[in-house]
């Protein structure tokens, strides 16, 4: 069995009081291997903080860390625009 881990995008985000987390977001996928008649690879995102602590995503733009503490994601900066 092969395991492959893949660091997929960072996620600024923030609790009311304004305390800044970044959330790292993987995708793991397991390919079992050819053991099994129709072998199936299986996949699950993890996500954690830079600190390590466990996060788990609530929905639209909400997570909630390992302690209780619910975080919203901070919008992404607008794209630049080209000068015409």
């Amino acid at each position: 069995m092969a395991i492959s881990i893949r660091r997929l995008s960072d996620v600024l985000a923030s609790t009311e009081s304004g305390r800044l987390y970044r959330i790292e977001v993987f995708l793991q996928a397991d390919d079992p291997g050819p053991s099994s008649p129709r072998p199936q690879a299986t996949s699950r995102y993890i996500l954690r903080t830079s600190d390590g602590e466990g996060v788990v995503a609530l929905g639209e733009r909400r997570y909630r860390l390992t302690s209780g503490e619910v975080l919203t994601a901070l919008a992404p900066p607008p794209a630049p625009q080209p000068d015409t």
